[in-house]
């Protein structure tokens, strides 16, 4: 598993990110066509209970028992790596297994006493949840081949390519497969099946590109004469554990209280909200987020730390923008297309409006905000940023307290019926979920902009905000798409619908070339920085 001394050159983030974004396109193209079979397939209670519930489970294996120890083994240095080094790094990256083999009981047995009866009384509970277990102890095994991955010069990106994105597609066609072939009765078996297929598939992809070596994945030698971890490695790693647990609370707050609090079928509509919500935060938001985690990582103190940072966070918020402008007046046009009928009478309408309006872009801004302070933040600073979390944990607590206990408003609508503004719980959930998620973000720019006062020239926080002109381009296009759908015109037939999307797909050509516009200056300058480091 070993590999020998080399130096390690920080990997391009664009090149990084554009391989990782077209993983997801393409996979997430196939399972999201997979997904309306799955959706029209399941009833919204065992959607829920699988997308919700066991997803939730298999999650917060995986978060608490792997991601403090792989951002701590993924912040290399720019110095040559020594044999006893990589002896300590391959020991280290099996430790998350073996922490899965701890929590994995724990997680599982504070599920099973949580749960309600009308949960665990469904048809295959208790053996799909131990197939959803099993997944995630599979995915744990091959940990050091995930960081061998990141670890080579250059990163195997192709191998990451390849095992994700035929475990998506795996993953979908087996459930769908199953759910045909079992029927309605054994939905819940059908995911399960599906969960464990698409482990295997990655386990297996893995551990081929590394010969497989299967003792290595379970064992390490230990070099006489050197302690088994490296010291300094393994305090980031156990100040990052402890932090994953606050991160992954506050991460999953909503799905944590949501499976609680709400009947199973509004589980399965608020499900479906996050299935449509969290695709585009899958295509895009999580490979560049970890590209720029693995370029960071390498590269602190490069010339082009401070551009690319600034750049990320303009692009951020040049999505919210987006969002804000075009979201609200088209949403009731395509929402039709999007929910299948079994889940209109759910909230999942409303909270995929909300999702997408809200919590997508604050997603966006806090991902490319915390790759960077994963990178740069020392121990010290990674309890500080507990702290932090503390309080938005508070945030979140005092927030969905106040928005649950609103006494109900309700307006008159032009039909003379009366439309309830107050939200439902799930909104509740959505709004407290922001709310917590702004005071993390607060809390990350915060750290950048001290950390670039040590360096020259300084953060800028002017040097974040979008242009003004696409600012003002942006209030253009809601008002005049707010006017078009507020006509109505667009549910008299499907030619005036069409023409809805249509001007709303032109202007936002428009926009996003008024943006490359803006942009081209900063991303030249960039990519000439990037450029002449690499070549020295």
């Amino acid at each position: 598993m070993t590999t020998p001394p080399s130096t390690l050159p920080a990997s391009n983030p664009l090149l990084t990110a554009r391989s990782l974004v077209l993983l997801q396109l393409l996979s997430r193209i196939l399972t999201f066509t997979l997904n309306q079979s799955l959706l029209r397939l399941a009833s919204p209670s065992v959607f829920g209970t699988a997308a919700i519930q066991f997803d939730l489970v298999c999650s917060s294996i995986l978060f608490l028992s792997r991601e403090g120890i792989r951002n701590a083994l993924l912040r290399k240095s720019d110095v040559e790596v020594e044999p006893k080094s990589q002896a300590q790094i391959h020991a280290l990256s099996i430790a998350p297994l073996q922490l899965g083999m701890v929590v994995a009981p724990l997680i599982t047995g504070l599920y099973l006493w949580s749960s309600s009866q009308s949960t665990t009384s469904q048809q295959g509970f208790h053996l799909s949840l131990i197939l959803y277990v099993a997944s995630a102890l599979i995915e744990l095994s091959i940990e050091p081949c995930y960081i061998q991955v990141h670890r080579s010069s250059p990163p195997k990106i192709n191998v990451r390519v390849q095992a994700e994105g035929g475990m998506a597609i795996v993953k979908a066609i087996v459930t769908v497969t199953s759910l045909v072939g079992l029927g309605e009765g054994r939905a819940l078996i059908s995911f399960a099946l599906g969960q464990v297929a698409g482990a295997i598939w990655l386990a297996v992809l893995y551990i081929k590109e590394f010969d497989w070596n299967v003792k290595s994945l379970v064992s390490a030698q230990k070099v006489a004469g050197q302690p088994r971890f490296d010291a300094d490695t393994l305090s980031l790693a156990v100040a990052n554990t402890g932090q994953s647990l606050i991160k992954h609370v506050l991460t999953e707050a909503d799905r944590l209280a949501v499976a609680r609090i709400s009947p199973l079928d509004d589980q399965g509509g608020y499900a479906v909200a996050m299935n449509y919500g969290s695709l585009i935060a899958r295509i895009v938001f999580q490979p560049f987020e970890e590209s720029l985690l693995l370029y960071y990582s390498n590269s602190l103190s490069s010339a082009a730390t401070l551009p690319l940072f600034t750049f990320t966070i303009r692009l951020s918020l040049y999505l919210s923008t987006i969002i804000q402008a075009f979201v609200p007046p088209l949403f009731p046009a395509i929402s039709s297309l999007l929910l299948p009928r079994q889940y209109r009478d759910t909230s999942a309408s409303s909270i995929l409006s909300l999702y997408l309006k809200l919590y997508i872009p604050c997603l966006s801004l806090n991902g490319v905000a915390e790759a960077f302070h994963t990178a740069s933040a020392d121990p010290g600073e990674v309890k500080r940023q507990v702290r932090w979390m503390v309080a938005s944990s508070g945030v979140f607590a005092g927030t969905l307290f106040v928005l649950t206990h609103l006494p109900p408003h309700y307006i008159s609508t032009n039909g003379g019926s009366y439309q309830l503004l107050t939200p439902n719980t799930e909104e509740c959930l959505v709004l407290a979920s922001c709310a917590a998620m702004v005071i993390r973000i607060v809390y990350a720019l915060c750290h950048a902009k001290r950390c670039f006062l040590l360096r020259k020239p300084n953060l800028r926080w002017l040097s974040l905000l979008p242009s003004v002109k696409i600012m003002s381009w942006a209030c253009l296009v809601r008002v005049v798409l707010g006017l078009l759908a507020a006509s109505g015109r667009w549910e008299r037939g499907w030619k005036e619908w069409a023409e809805l999307i249509g001007v709303g797909g032109l202007m936002g050509l428009a926009t996003l070339g008024f943006i490359a516009q803006a942009e081209v200056g900063h991303m030249k300058d960039l990519r000439k920085v990037m450029k002449a480091e690499k070549s020295e």
